[in-house]
């Protein structure tokens, strides 16, 4: 099989598993949000209002984009959480307004899928896997459980970068866990196209930029001790400037887009002291161990199961306790300590670094209160303090493991292909080693692969989940109409990301804001507003500069504004106008 076949079936299989797990994003690609109406509602406002900024002045990128619409134009306030803008071109390929919004955010959230599972391919295969456990870490990488889970949070599943990056590193360097170092296959090229993916993949945030930057730092690490040792003597001078050079320019960009992002939040910081994670959040977003095994309910193997691990973990913040990488994956990776491709040195220290970040992900909830794992990281190390989901790590995790189970697979595949082939010639093509049956019939072939392929199968089923689609609702009022800036009630957090969200027809200046931090200023806005209308409300949000209030029927509670939209305004000095749903103030004097 020839390279280019291989990357051609690699990518149509890949298609094929996203489509068959994601086909509910691109059905209601307009319409719907996966997993709740929360967070992903904020995640299409902000990938929207990134390519509107982009689309009116693609100078903004450095200036105007990080002052939004939001928050009554708070300087900066795009930074007060995670940005995502690798999805940037997106923007251009959808319409303005809420449903151009929504079909973003789906649509981020297949690529970020079939990214993880290509990433994962080329990664083992880089590394010496077979093309059966090559696709077992593809599967195992882009459809772990856990990723059910986070499904509200595009910035996590975007990592499809990380491993796709770490292959193009590897293969830069000629090292893979099969055969170790290969200095004559030193490539400048692949090094600097892999600190170009690094950068990209920078650009989808720092919830797991800052995992990553460490990540490429312990592996440009271990690689430069590992070459200084066993491999300088055997490159030539000439191959060896070129590739340094790669990493100086490529290792540059890197830096200087991660600097470019980080200015911003320092601005933020420095603005807003009160801006630091609220104490602790920590604690509060910790799994337990089992966390890591259990699957949420949505999960059609695993959904009706575990539901004495799971009656515990609702008591805490179910969205962060699921971690599960699937128990068939951690089950092959086990085996893949003891029967694997990988030299017995490689795969030892690659199941320790695992089962270490494995301790490391349950944060506080770990062996002595996470004092001698994830706390020594968080309280020392830069930017780990920022870090407030211990669990998130998860991700290096079922990159580990996939690892360890591809080679287990590759291992099987390479006695089985030997067996069926001990009689014919054995023809060895691609990245590493991987051997492919020639001179039997058609039908021996079909069986064979079938049999290599369940593993892939069982892992890609595990999988599968049941995750809620819903349905958005459409602001009830043109709210680009109205004399801004604008205050809609009700107000609180969470529930302005759907607020947030109408502004994307029309871009209305609102008072309306929730992000990565409670501001103390939006917590005053909504304690001044709590009694509106009456003189104090009024008189402060005219103080404040706002000019209509909108209250929305529909969404008063009880004890949130329950009669705002119905109480009188006389002596108020306001008018009220009633339109259905949405009934208008106007403060103007």
């Amino acid at each position: 099989m020839s390279r280019r076949i291989e990357a051609g079936w690699a990518l149509l299989l890949a298609l094929g598993a996203t489509l068959a797990s994601e086909w509910k994003l691109l059905s209601g690609l307009t319409t719907t949000v996966a997993g709740d109406l929360g967070d992903p509602l904020y995640f299409a406002w902000q990938l929207a209002w990134v390519g509107h900024s982009v689309r009116q002045d693609p100078a903004s990128l450095g200036s105007s984009m990080w002052t939004t619409n939001t928050f009554q134009q708070a300087p900066d306030n795009l930074a007060y959480t995670d940005v995502v803008l690798g999805y940037l071109p997106l923007a251009f390929l959808t319409p303005e307004g809420q449903s151009g919004a929504l079909a973003q955010l789906n649509l981020a959230l297949f690529l970020a899928t079939l990214g993880a599972a290509i990433g994962a391919y080329l990664l083992a295969r880089v590394l010496g896997a077979s093309v059966a456990g090559a696709s077992l870490a593809s599967i195992g990488f882009a459809f772990a459980p856990w990723r059910d889970t986070q499904v509200i949070h595009i910035n996590i599943l975007s990592t499809g970068g990380i491993a796709l990056s770490a292959a193009l590193l590897a293969l830069g360097h000629g090292w893979s866990l099969r055969h170790g170092w290969r200095p004559e296959r030193l490539r400048a090229g692949w090094v600097l196209a892999g600190w170009l993916v690094a950068a990209w993949q920078l650009t989808y945030g720092f919830a797991t930029g800052i995992w990553f930057a460490y990540f490429l730092a312990t592996i440009m690490a271990c690689w430069t001790i590992g070459w200084l040792v066993a491999g300088r003597r055997r490159a030539g001078p000439g191959r060896l400037r070129r590739v340094v050079g790669a990493h100086l320019l490529g290792g540059g960009l890197f830096a200087l887009v991660a600097v470019l992002l980080v200015i911003p939040h320092q601005r933020v910081l420095a603005a807003h002291p009160d801006a630091q994670r609220v104490e602790g959040m920590l604690d509060l977003f910790s799994p337990p161990w089992f966390g890591l095994l259990t699957a949420n309910d949505a999960n059609r193997i695993w959904g009706g199961s575990l539901d004495l691990w799971r009656a515990d973990i609702v008591r805490r913040w179910p969205p962060e306790m699921y971690m599960s990488p699937g128990i068939l994956l951690i089950g092959l990776a086990v085996a893949g300590v003891f029967i694997s491709s990988w030299p017995l040195r490689r795969r030892l220290v690659l199941a320790t670094v695992t089962a270490a970040l494995a301790v490391a992900s349950t944060g506080t909830r770990g062996p002595a209160g996470g004092r001698f794992s994830y706390l020594p990281l968080h309280d020392h190390l830069p930017g780990w303090e920022h870090l407030r989901t211990p669990g998130r790590l998860m991700i290096w995790v079922t990159l580990g493991l996939c690892l360890l189970a591809a080679g287990a697979i590759s291992r099987i595949t390479d006695a089985l292909v030997e067996e069926w082939n001990q009689r014919e010639e054995l023809r060895w093509r691609g990245p590493g080693a991987g051997g492919y049956l020639r001179g039997r019939d058609p039908l021996t072939r079909v069986v064979i692969v079938g049999l290599l392929a369940l593993p892939s199968l069982g892992v890609y089923t595990e999988g599968l989940d049941r995750t809620p689609h819903w349905t958005v609702t459409r602001a009830p009022i043109d709210l680009a109409a109205l004399d801004q800036p604008i205050l809609i009630l009700p107000s609180g957090l969470v529930a302005d990301y759907h607020l947030m969200f109408w502004t994307t027809e029309g871009w209305p200046v609102v008072a309306n804001g929730d992000s990565g931090f409670n501001a103390s200023g939006q917590q005053l806005l909504r304690e001044q507003a709590r009694t509106f209308p009456d003189v104090a409300s009024v008189s402060a949000l005219r103080e404040r500069g706002i000019r209509t209030v909108v209250v929305v029927r529909s969404r008063t509670e009880p004890t949130k504004w329950p009669t705002a939209a119905d109480d009188p305004v006389d002596g108020l000095g306001i008018t009220r106008t009633d339109r259905g749903d949405a009934v208008v103030f106007d403060l103007a004097p």
